[in-house]
């Protein structure tokens, strides 16, 4: 009878990849952000997309398709990190820098490498709340703890960063001298 009741709540919800097509731009963007590698990223969609669609039928409410596919995509792009530890170089050349200054694209370098030393779950935070714009409240309930965790813990993250950036410019500045 369980496959029944399986097959029931398919046919009763919008398709899978109906919902994963409107979301597919941000779940990439969400991916590179981790990878920050094109071909990774599309692999680690990809295999979100495998485990999503294994575990559709489960979703209870599909008012939250979106942070429940963004979680899987976090998970999926975490454990690619995991699994290879490499160092992920960073090209400036290839970033789009269109005539700024000299101290603008230091502060660029300088927040790429102290993102780049931030735990996973702090990452995740700056992504979800400055990249994404989600609420506090969104976050809580997308990573499963209280709206106070969160807010404390996304206010020790950005004072990390703003720690590190001063130190980091200071840094960048005795070299140029």
């Amino acid at each position: 009878m369980l496959p029944m009741v399986s097959l029931f709540k398919r046919l009763s919800r919008p398709p899978f990849e109906e919902l994963v097509e409107k979301e597919k731009d941000k779940l990439y963007r969400v991916a590179f952000t981790y990878v920050r590698n094109e071909h990774d990223a599309l692999d680690v969609v990809q295999e979100a997309v495998v485990k999503g669609y294994e575990a559709y039928d489960r979703i209870k409410h599909l008012d939250y398709f979106s942070s429940w596919m963004t979680r899987i995509v976090i998970n999926t792009a975490i454990d690619l990190l995991r699994k290879r530890k490499d160092v992920i170089p960073f090209c400036p050349e290839k970033s789009q820098m269109n005539g700024r200054t000299e101290t603008h694209i230091i502060s660029r370098l300088d927040l790429f490498d102290v993102l780049s030393e931030l735990k996973p779950e702090e990452t995740t935070l700056l992504v979800l709340r400055y990249y994404h714009d989600f609420t506090i409240l969104e976050i809580a309930r997308f990573m499963n703890k209280p709206e106070g965790t969160i807010k404390a813990q996304l206010h020790r993250t950005l004072a990390k960063v703003r720690k590190r950036m001063q130190r980091g410019g200071d840094t960048y500045e005795q070299l140029w001298s």
